[in-house]
């Protein structure tokens, strides 16, 4: 839904950058993707610009797209194991 309703460039609001960051956590490069993180934003993947994704938005500028994919399934490996 945050990403259906974001505008290109558009950097969360946050509420949606705290549950963004809560899910980030969950990556398997969490502490890299987390490492110096500003804010968050909608973008146009750099490698295939017919997909929209999250942006993480560093101190220095620079950008990083993350999978949330990545994220949610790491949710349910350890939903699993429980």
């Amino acid at each position: 839904m945050i990403l259906n309703q974001s505008k290109d460039g558009e950097i969360l609001g946050e509420s949606e950058k705290k549950f963004m960051i809560d899910l980030l956590k969950y990556h398997y490069k969490a502490e890299e993707k987390l490492k110096d993180l500003e804010d968050i934003s909608v973008g146009i993947h750099p490698v295939y610009p017919d997909t929209r994704c999250f942006m993480i938005i560093r101190n220095n500028g620079t950008k990083e797209d993350f999978s949330i994919s990545k994220c949610i399934d790491a949710i349910k490996l350890k939903v699993k194991e429980a």
